[in-house]
């Protein structure tokens, strides 16, 4: 069914606005309906029915009669003067009335040609829409394989990845495997495990290295198969910020997830850790809030909407919010993770220390427990040296492969006072190239550093300028 353009069904309500429109009181155009047949339309109901009218209607209807509606140009708006009921209708010279005659009638055919070409754009701009979106475009979770078993083991997958256990992270693993050997070509198992193996690095036991390993390739199939996956997308942003220091590739691909897809609050999360480790705290805010309006009640999101709360250097307030989450939810490690940062970037290693404890003891990782024995044993011996156990943790990450960047380790030099170390580790991440994109650490070593030449001449060569966003303001 067709729809007429709303710039020709405007309607004027009552005989007050119809007046206005013609620029003559109500009388007039009360008489007009009774003598001229002035289209007036009375909606039923109660002793007195509305009285409405449709403007291109008027106009019509006053083209066809010179004598009475071309006497006067039209006026929206505009309260006309009561004249009373004996008001004459002004009688213009026939040369006056030919000209409004033809005024209106280019203004009619004006009208009609705008109002359609209005419509025409507005359906050329919604079909370019619909077909530069994709297949996944409108409601890509809701996508399922055709075949019965897949499609039951997919959607039991998805339930195991979102409780994140380590067993039930273990489980959407193998499940989203047995969809893929049923279902090869399902681009949404694979980019599901790509984010299911992401996971595991936080929640189970796998290291850095495997994980980013299958997620990476998993992602790339995905996006193989279907170049407009916002999951696939997704999946690869993260991996290519946190684990290969390439993020204005990472913002690309959040940037086109959400341009598929700008319901999908795991996208808007993701997006959000990102943006707020770059130092874009107006835009991080504002994926957050998107997040949890998608995602209501999801734990996750507000820990780490909190620990961005200190990234943005609102220490107090990230603690604060911390502190009361832990009293809700005593069982998520990454809590603890966020409040060891908050307490090491204030000097405080051995509040580090015990927030470092409780996370590794929740994880139940054993290298994890094993540094952080490392480190309650140095505190308790001496605190002021037990900044050298982790940097020397981080050096064997990065001799392990386990860590690709010297950005953390430094910080936590910076944060207790150790130049030496700091100069050290930012000596050998320029020579290797690094980059550091992110900002709350590197905020942190330059405050902490003012003034001093050689920390921030290296600085200076290890903080690239600032991605472009896109979101901010």
């Amino acid at each position: 069914m067709g729809h007429e353009s709303p710039a020709i069904l405007e309607r004027l309500n009552g005989w007050k606005a119809i007046a206005a429109y013609f620029g003559r009181d109500r009388t007039t155009v009360m008489r007009w309906a009774r003598e001229r047949n002035l289209p007036v339309r009375r909606i039923p109901g109660g002793k007195q029915g509305s009285i409405f009218a449709l403007k291109h209607e008027l106009a019509l209807w006053a083209m066809h009669d010179d004598e009475v509606a071309l006497s006067t140009t039209p006026t929206v708006g505009a309260e006309p003067a009561d004249r009373g009921v004996t008001d004459p209708v002004r009688s213009p010279s026939p040369g006056a009335r030919k000209q409004r005659y033809w005024a209106w009638v280019i203004a009619a055919l004006l009208a009609i040609a705008l109002a359609g070409l209005f419509v025409l754009i507005t359906k050329q701009r919604l079909e370019h829409d619909r077909l530069s979106k994709g297949p996944h475009a409108e409601i890509p979770a809701l996508a399922l394989p055709g075949n019965p078993a897949a499609a039951r083991d997919y959607i039991a997958a998805r339930d195991r990845w979102a409780r994140r256990t380590p067993q039930d992270l273990k489980a959407a693993i193998t499940l989203f495997e047995g969809v893929i050997r049923r279902e090869p070509t399902f681009a949404p198992a694979f980019a599901g495990l790509a984010d299911a193996w992401l996971i595991s690095r936080e929640y189970d036991e796998v290291n850095e290295p495997t994980a980013y390993r299958h997620a990476r390739y998993v992602a790339e199939r995905a996006l193989r198969l279907d170049s407009k996956l916002p999951a696939a997308h997704r999946a690869l942003g993260f991996i290519d910020h946190w684990w290969n220091g390439k993020t204005p590739s990472a913002l690309a691909h959040f940037r086109r997830a959400l341009e598929l897809n700008d319901a999908d609050a795991q996208t808007h999360f993701w997006y959000a850790n990102v943006l707020a480790d770059t130092g874009d705290d107006t835009a991080a805010q504002r994926e957050y809030d998107k997040a949890r309006l998608l995602d209501p009640g999801s734990i996750v999101i507000e820990v780490e909407q909190a620990c961005s709360q200190w990234q943005a250097g609102r220490d107090q307030l990230a603690i604060t919010q911390l502190r009361a989450l832990a009293r809700r939810s005593p069982d998520d490690a990454t809590i603890y993770n966020c409040l060891a940062w908050a307490e090491i970037s204030r000097g405080n290693i051995r509040g580090y220390a015990q927030m470092l404890s409780k996370r590794a003891h929740l994880r139940g990782e054993k290298q994890l427990l094993q540094a952080s024995a490392a480190l309650d044993a140095s505190v308790r011996r001496d605190p002021s040296q037990a900044i050298h156990v982790l940097v020397a943790e981080g050096r064997r990450e990065i001799a392990s492969g386990a860590r690709r960047f010297r950005d953390t380790p430094a910080f936590f030099a910076s944060a207790m006072g150790d130049r030496a170390a700091l100069v050290q580790l930012m000596t050998e991440a320029v020579s290797l190239h690094e980059q550091w994109y992110s900002m709350p650490v590197t905020r942190r070593i330059a405050a902490r550093w003012k003034g001093d030449s050689e920390v921030e001449r290296l600085l200076a060569a290890l903080v690239p300028k600032p991605p472009a966003n896109a979101n901010s303001g």
